[in-house]
């Protein structure tokens, strides 16, 4: 096993509060950092909370720990690197990322400080946007063209055997009023409001209206915009009582998200929304010196998710939606109907 971000932060961690000091009395070098030692430990979106924490104090010294993957570290080395921070912040984690498991839950209990903060999700945007389950193994997912993320539509239509062609034409407004793609703000709105209030104790109601008032605010249903993450943080850094620095996040900001997979705003999801729409999907690139990155056209995107799901087993491929809509037969034979009407009709998106 190679190295993780995890690993590598824990010696950077040591090296920044044991050795570096001791550097500096010697040499005489004074120190940049002299403001809090800060630990943000968690997902996707937790680099953006990290990044917004610095900008809030540039002189702390903030460690982004990714909860994604497996590390070589084990807790008790990750629980005594914990303890030379002022300040832990941390989403929920499950075993698995450090070597003998390890839990969100025993961090907080070894340190009593540590602040859990949520991760956000809002699927208004994106109503079409699902994850598929592979039910052979554990919290496993279907990665396709652009990643975990698919279209409901897509793999409905792989299921039913529908042509690419009739498969294009299933994403029209007639579609999506059947299904309830335009009926989904209220409960999405309900769900972060309520979800973040009772699960996390913060009142995010008034930073989702201000969200809303800037347009789309979402790459997907589980990726926000930067800042969106800068909002949340300072939730977090009012929680400690720190003092908020404000700074031009339109200067300083960085969009660290806008790197992974984008799944679109589809054309009439967008009007009722007032913002552009479109059915372009961006693949990731985290490694943006080496190449600016790739796009598919809806036309694209679906041949190369029939080539996907054709590659796995039919039993491995679980979709709460997806299976909801095959199993009713009136739903099912509706929506096959409007694919093939849509498609004698011309009715298939230009965009």
């Amino acid at each position: 096993m190679i190295f993780s971000q995890i690993d590598r932060q824990i010696v950077k961690s040591w090296r920044e509060y044991a050795l570096e000091p001791r550097l500096a009395r010697i040499t005489g070098r004074v120190l940049r950092n002299t403001g809090p030692r800060i630990a943000v430990i968690g997902n996707c979106q937790s680099f953006g909370i990290a990044y917004a924490m610095k900008l809030m104090d540039p002189s702390a010294t903030v460690n982004h720990f990714s909860a994604i993957g497996r590390s070589r570290a084990n807790m008790s080395l990750f629980l005594r690197t914990m303890e030379t921070y002022d300040y832990v912040f941390t989403h929920d984690f499950t075993d698995g990322h450090l070597s003998g498991g390890g839990t969100s839950e025993q961090l907080r209990q070894h340190i009593p400080r540590t602040v859990l903060f949520p991760a956000i999700g809002f699927s208004a945007f994106h109503p079409d946007m699902v994850l598929i389950h592979d039910l052979s193994r554990h919290h496993g997912f279907v990665f396709g063209p652009i990643g975990p993320y698919h279209s409901a539509l897509a793999l409905f239509a792989w299921r039913k055997g529908l042509s690419l062609e009739e498969a294009n034409a299933l994403y029209n407004e007639n579609v999506f009023r059947l299904v309830g793609y335009f009926d989904v703000w209220n409960d999405a709105a309900r769900e972060l409001v309520d979800g973040l209030q009772s699960g996390y104790g913060f009142d995010f109601s008034a930073d989702l209206l201000n969200w809303s008032r800037r347009g789309v605010f979402m790459y997907s249903n589980v990726h926000p915009m930067h800042f969106v993450l800068n909002d949340v943080t300072k939730h977090l850094w009012r929680r400690v009582g720190l003092p908020l620095r404000e700074e031009n996040l339109q200067l300083y900001g960085i969009d660290d998200l806008g790197r992974a997979e984008v799944f679109p705003v589809y054309p009439p999801i967008a009007k009722m929304f007032g913002v552009k729409g479109s059915y372009l999907f961006k693949l990731a690139n985290h490694r943006l010196n080496y190449s600016v990155g790739d796009f598919l056209t809806l036309p694209q995107y679906l041949s190369a998710c029939y080539k996907t799901y054709a590659a796995v087993p039919s039993d491995k491929l679980s979709c709460a939606r997806v299976d909801g809509w095959t199993a009713d037969a009136a739903v099912s034979d509706l929506l096959v109907k409007m694919a093939k009407d849509n498609l004698r009709a011309g009715l298939t998106p230009t965009l």
